[in-house]
């Protein structure tokens, strides 16, 4: 139980506390909080917000304050104690899993999934309607995937002849490491022959394409809209933007930055800040777009 009061409730966030105590019922924005509202404050605080309680980074003269050092990680803490909602585990009576795969007592397997041969479903894993694993995909614990993804289809591969172009068998599979998060209709393809990969604690937006042979680092954010093409090795903590493109059979170094739009059509070295297309380092874009913008004058 969250406390409702202010001085206990610093405590149970390990907090300082300041000004006068204060009971709280609700949680809010700053925007529209009222006298019994807790909301976290991470730059200037309007002179008209009346929150009862302030997640701060430090004390505010005249207000209720919990002083802490990320203000907006504390309110998930409190949202997430206060609205944390208990998957029911085991198996809908309407998910289809193949009898040659294996799934964790403790995973959730929602309406419409299909779980075909030789997969396997760990610990606390959700998967929700509608999500498809294709065979011999391999999911561990603490992951969950939307509804409507698709995990393990066959690559994007043809081998061109004269007559027509030749389908090449995927053969390969999907692993899926911990701590994972796909989005809603996502696809992430098996690979060739070997795997595909997305490492531990990575998190995908909505309507990403992962492409056959891909392996993703370790907390990898992407998201919506973006496409990996085939063979892309992307390293640990990088962050993707929306509706980026990357060619196929490159290399993202750890811990780069991709802005929105931008299309990568070369490796990128570890730490840059990538933008636009074709991509180069963010400060020659700036540079580039004020002089083509001066350009028209």
């Amino acid at each position: 139980m969250t406390p409702k009061y202010s001085i206990a409730l610093a405590e149970w966030l390990g907090g300082q506390h300041h000004g006068p105590e204060t009971k709280w019922s609700d949680v809010a924005g700053i925007e529209n909080a009222t006298s019994t509202s807790l909301c976290f404050v991470e730059g200037q605080l309007p002179v008209e917000c009346a929150a009862g309680i302030l997640l701060t980074h430090s004390a505010i003269e005249g207000r209720c304050c919990i002083v802490v050092d990320d203000p907006k990680l504390a309110f998930i803490q409190v949202l997430e104690a206060m609205f944390h909602v208990e998957q029911l585990r085991g198996v809908h009576p309407k998910a289809e899993i193949d009898p040659s795969a294996f799934v964790h007592a403790t995973a959730t397997i929602h309406a419409g999934v299909v779980i075909m041969e030789h997969c396997s479903v760990g610990a606390d894993t959700v998967l929700y309607p509608n999500v498809v694993l294709y065979p011999k995909t391999e999911i561990h614990d603490r992951v969950r995937i939307h509804a409507g993804s698709v995990i393990g289809a066959d690559g994007f591969g043809y081998h061109p002849r004269p007559d027509g172009a030749v389908k090449i068998p995927h053969i390969g599979r999907v692993v899926i490491e911990n701590d994972v998060e796909i989005g809603a209709n996502c696809t992430v393809d098996r690979a060739f022959l070997s795997e595909t990969r997305i490492g531990a604690g990575t998190k995908i937006d909505n309507l990403v394409h992962v492409g056959h042979n891909n392996r993703l680092g370790k907390q990898v954010i992407i998201a919506a809209q973006t496409g990996l093409s085939g063979s892309v090795a992307v390293g640990d903590g990088v962050v993707i933007g929306g509706q980026v493109g990357v060619s196929g059979h490159l290399k993202i170094g750890n811990n780069v930055k991709i802005a929105a739009k931008t299309g990568i059509m070369k490796n990128i070295e570890d730490n840059e800040v990538i933008a636009g297309y074709p991509s180069e380092k963010i400060f020659d874009w700036h540079r580039n777009t004020i002089i083509l913008k001066n350009l028209r004058k």
